[in-house]
């Protein structure tokens, strides 16, 4: 299925909103709230790659199939079933796995062949999505991995501590500010309360 104009992407992320768990890698210098959502199921991750590759410019754009190909060493057309040039012998390199082997009977299939031509067994990856897998399960966060509980207290306090320490002016704490996460903010005040 295609749409125009990114729609089937809009269409995937608001699908799996819901799923996985928050991701914000923003290097040390940005303060911002941009979230990413990823999938935790393999399955969704593979499907992310395909639909990206699928709406690459190079994808939509149809191109006429070559008929030879140019070797970069010497600039020599080549037939393009050659693995090497005659005139230089530089190596050609060997394109992508065109056959996918049955994991069943173990004969060859076509990379996008959805079942086995041989004894039918199917290629789609089977899982099972629970309730409980879909709800978030806390946050990676610039490397650090914050549980559930954690993450809701600093949702709560991190407007006000944010206030806070930008109006204090400090730019010691500004630089704490920009480092540590938000979502941080709840584990640090444990430490803090602890000594």
């Amino acid at each position: 299925m295609r749409l125009p104009g990114g729609q089937m992407l809009q269409s995937i992320k608001s699908a799996i909103a819901a799923i996985g768990r928050v991701v914000r890698t923003a290097g040390h210098d940005d303060d911002t709230r941009a979230y990413v959502l990823m999938p935790s199921f393999e399955t969704f991750e593979v499907f992310t790659r395909r639909v990206e590759n699928d709406m690459s410019l190079a994808a939509r754009v149809p191109s006429g199939e070559p008929k030879s190909k140019r070797c970069p060493a010497c600039a020599r057309e080549c037939a393009l079933g050659e693995r090497s040039c005659a005139e230089c012998g530089h190596e050609f390199p060997v394109g992508p796995q065109r056959l996918k082997p049955c994991g069943g009977c173990g004969a060859l299939n076509p990379v996008t062949a959805t079942a086995c031509h041989a004894c039918g067994d199917s290629f789609a990856q089977n899982f099972t999505l629970t309730l409980d897998e879909a709800l978030r399960a806390g946050a990676i966060v610039r490397g650090m991995d914050i549980d559930e509980n954690e993450v809701l207290v600093a949702e709560e306090i991190a407007p006000a501590v944010r206030n806070l320490i930008l109006r204090s002016g400090d730019s010691k704490l500004v630089k704490i500010l920009q480092t540590l996460p938000d979502e941080s903010w709840a584990r640090l005040r444990k430490i803090l309360v602890a000594q």
